[in-house]
């Protein structure tokens, strides 16, 4: 019998693909506004996809001194083809200069990353990767390894504030105010949250930076999903120095769940020598979020080595999915 057919199509715009009935769908692969610098598939003697993904190098994160290359908007039928297609794009890599392939990553940390690990069986909440059971084992078969860890947590309201008030009264009298973000002012806010992002998040596990109109690009999309209560932004003679973005789990919602609060995003510049800041913002939206109904937040996504992580202890969390990373010598 004909092996399948592995092929390499420079680029980031799609090639006309036909699936089979048990691939999952081409929303799995990653879009063109993404710019992969190319896309693999594995067809079968029909001419059909029974395998994708798309790889980027020329402009990734530093691993150490080396720029990875990354395996993004992956989908298989089964585990021979999963590691056709995985050994394929290592090849592939390793032609371009790659000397470590790391996935599954649209291109860097902002975009699509990570495979869900272990999991509670609790279901999906919004903003959430999530992919098939079977794709780790899949990964690992090919030679993948994870190469970081991450998790999201479970934290029931009390309407207790863990911040001791000494801290409080201290940041309050630094001149620290926050507020909540302005609907009216949504790209200038949006402007302010990415500028300390940037601060923030450079010392990140996969760091890279993004272009300012990139990043608005992305929160306009779910500007009509933002309630602007559950973005609290701190600022000293006004200027932005931190921030907490929180979002109802509407997927929840969708399914007839009660929703969470799902704490996204917590940043603090660390020039802005706010001590406890983290924390304090973390209070602020678990308040609000208390006192208009909700009884659960969701802090979402936290690297294995995120500082952040500690809050999360303070506040009871329970651990409910794991994702990670993988990542493969080439």
């Amino acid at each position: 019998m004909k092996p399948p057919a592995f092929h390499c199509q420079e680029g980031s715009a799609c090639p006309e693909l036909r699936m089979v009935g048990d691939l999952p769908t081409p929303d799995s692969m990653a879009p063109p506004a993404e710019y992969p610098d190319a896309r693999v598939f594995l067809t079968n003697t029909a001419g059909l996809v029974i395998a994708h993904a798309a790889l980027w190098w020329k402009e990734t994160p530093l691993l150490g001194d080396e720029h990875i290359g990354a395996i993004g908007g992956f989908a298989a039928c089964d585990a021979r083809s999963a590691r056709r297609l995985l050994d394929g794009a290592a090849r592939h890599l390793r032609a371009a200069g790659c000397r470590i392939a790391v996935g599954p990553m649209n291109g860097n940390t902002w975009r699509r990353h990570r495979f869900v690990v272990e999991s509670d069986g609790r279901g999906p909440f919004m903003l959430e990767p999530r992919n098939p059971p079977e794709y780790p084992c899949w990964w690992r078969q090919a030679g993948f390894t994870e190469l970081s860890r991450y998790s999201s947590s479970s934290i029931r309201f009390d309407g207790n504030p863990t911040v001791a008030h000494g801290l409080r009264e201290r940041l309050v009298r630094s001149g620290l105010v926050i507020r909540e973000m302005d609907p009216c002012r949504y790209d200038d806010e949006l402007r302010a949250i990415h500028a300390i992002s940037l601060q923030s998040f450079v010392a990140n596990f996969l760091y890279t930076s993004l272009e300012e109109e990139a990043f608005l690009d992305a929160y306009r999309m779910v500007r009509d999903r933002v309630d602007p209560c559950f973005v609290r932004i701190a600022e000293r003679a006004g200027t932005a120095c931190g921030f907490v973005f929180a979002i109802r789990d509407l997927e929840a919602e969708s399914r007839g769940g009660v929703p969470a609060l799902i704490v996204k995003t917590l940043a603090v510049d660390p020039s802005s020598r706010c001590a406890g800041l983290g924390s304090l913002l973390v209070d602020e939206v678990h308040r609000i979020g208390w006192e208009t109904g909700y009884t659960e937040a969701i802090h979402a996504l936290q690297h294995e080595t995120n500082t952040s992580l500690k809050i999360t202890g303070r506040h009871q969390g329970g651990i409910f999915r794991r994702y990670a990373l993988f990542s493969k010598p080439l």
